[in-house]
């Protein structure tokens, strides 16, 4: 029996950390049109944005089946294994339904779905937390604790190039404080309690970099930290190597914003995750 850590591909986290820790991942789904895809499965992240890029019509995404988790959730249950299956905030997809829908259909099972209020990969280092302690030998219970501490002190911040995504996914109306494409601006986002919303609004990439530099200054002392980009590999390294003297041994995440996310933040997009000591 073991305890085993379920997400969605919402949470953006490299597969070298997915593998370590024995993390599974439920891909979200995309469409382009006619055509559907498993986030990372079936369309990696360069393809995406090249084709992002290049049509004229954005793509949709929408969340794993209730099936979906039963073939995840079926073996695990069968091998007598406990599960805590943590997803992007329920505020912002159907993936949490779909999961508890899951569960009804096996009433026998102990799973516990948590509804993270979050995205990307602040969502990525509660997981991370969670499957840690849970490879180190702790309960059920414990696992669950920890998950929802680390809930408290996750937060994620990313800078956008361009609004136009959010318009045409139909999210700019949850960035509260947004000022107008017409000034040009790059907003700042962040999700709290499962919302969406604008943290500032800056003239310049430069600006907006060195405005998460000291939000994650501010938030030290940090346990996890993690620096995300869409398609700027060089910039996020750069934005890496800043933020290491804040994590305990230098140890900075780095990772792709994948195609449901991507979706929504578009080409240009860099940001950081953060777990604070501090709730």
């Amino acid at each position: 029996m073991a305890i085993r850590i379920v997400t969605d591909s919402t949470a953006d986290l490299p597969l070298a950390i997915v593998k370590e820790l024995a993390i599974t991942v439920i891909p979200c789904n995309l469409h382009f049109g006619q055509e559907t895809f498993l986030d990372g499965v079936d369309m990696d992240a360069d393809v995406f944005y090249k084709r992002l890029s290049s049509e004229s019509q954005l793509p949709t995404t929408s969340q794993p089946s209730p099936g979906a988790f039963l073939e995840t959730y079926g073996p695990m249950v069968k091998a007598g294994d406990q599960i805590v299956s943590i997803h992007v905030a329920a505020s912002l997809s159907g993936t949490v339904n779909s999961a508890l829908q899951a569960k009804e259909q096996l009433p026998d099972a102990t799973i516990e779905v948590v509804d993270s209020r979050q995205v990307s990969l602040s969502l990525g280092l509660a997981v991370t937390a969670a499957a840690r302690v849970a490879k180190s030998g702790a309960s059920w219970e414990e696992t669950i604790q920890v998950t929802r501490r680390a809930l408290e002190q996750v937060r994620f911040y990313a800078l956008l190039d361009t609004l136009e995504y959010l318009r045409r996914g139909g999210r700019i109306g949850k960035v509260k404080g947004f000022v107008g494409s017409l000034l040009r601006v790059r907003p700042l986002i962040t999700a709290r309690d499962g919302i969406v919303e604008s943290v500032t609004s800056v003239r310049s990439r430069a600006a907006g970099i060195q405005y998460m530099v000291t939000l994650a200054e501010e938030a030290a002392p940090i346990q996890q930290l993690a620096v995300m980009h869409s398609t700027t590999p060089q910039e996020a390294d750069s934005l890496a190597d800043r933020l290491r003297s804040l994590v305990p041994g230098g140890s900075v995440i780095q990772a792709r914003i994948g195609p449901v996310i991507g979706t929504h933040v578009g080409p240009g997009a860099i940001g950081i995750a953060i777990q604070s000591e501090k709730s």
